[in-house]
Formats: C-alpha cells, structure tokens, sequence
C-alpha cells in the first residue's frame, strides 16, 4: 500500500483566488517536478475560476482545495459553497472562453464534478505521475 500525502488548503472566493490557489500549489512540496506542479496550478486555477464564475464562490466565502498524491497518482479536489438557493446567474458564453474544462479533461488522467451535501460542489481531476518528469 502506498503512502499518501494530503494537503488542504482555503481562500476567500473572488476574483483573486485563482491566483492564490496557483501560487499556494506550486509551493507545495510533495514530490513532484517544478513542471508537473506547474501543469496541476493551471488546472487547479482553472477549477478555482469555475467555482467563482460558476459556483457562487465571491469574495467573502471560502473555497477548500484538497491535494492528495502518492507516488503515482495526485488527485485535486476544490469544493465551493454553491449559490445557497439562489438561482445562478446565466452562463455567459464568450467566443473566446469557456474552455477551462476542456483543457482539463485533456491534461488529466480523468476529471468530475458532483454536488456535495450542503449545496455546494466538488470539482476534481486526477493525474497518473509516471512518465511525468522534469522536461
């Protein structure tokens, strides 16, 4: 059985926290490459922007991220507090965006979304770690 390593970490929602949550991953020291931290920041930051635009998440409530990683696998979980009953704003669609999941489900071994009890979501992806090294 492998050993796992968890780190948990929360931010105010709003328009900063997906640079917060970029910076506050690349620090982390688990074992990975500068280069795999770097391309789990950009998801991570992606996950974090849809919890704000998508989520509910604004500047006075708090979004956890949970990085767990074994040797093989890292799997990074965000979880927003939803709109609280309040009907979500439409989704605006812009030509140019809305393609934060894509490149998601692209760069990861796999990825998802469910809603969590209190009306809020947990956005994930999941990344096998062998074969990815320092470039």
């Amino acid at each position: 059985m492998m050993e796992a390593k968890t780190v948990s970490f929360s931010m105010p929602g709003g328009t900063r926290a997906a640079s917060i949550a970029r910076r506050s991953v690349t620090s982390i020291e688990a074992g990975l490459p500068l280069g795999v931290r770097h391309r789990v920041a950009l998801m991570l930051s992606e996950l974090v922007a849809n919890a704000v635009q998508h989520g509910g998440a604004g500047a006075h409530d708090i979004v956890e991220v949970r990085v767990r990683s074994t040797r093989r696998r890292l799997r990074v979980e965000v979880i927003d507090p939803g709109w609280r009953g309040i009907e979500a704003p439409q989704r605006i669609q812009h030509p140019d965006g809305g393609y934060g999941m894509l490149l998601i489900e692209h760069l990861s071994s796999g990825c998802g979304r469910e809603a969590t009890a209190d009306g809020g979501s947990l956005a994930w992806f999941e990344l096998d770690l062998d074969g990815l090294d320092e470039p």
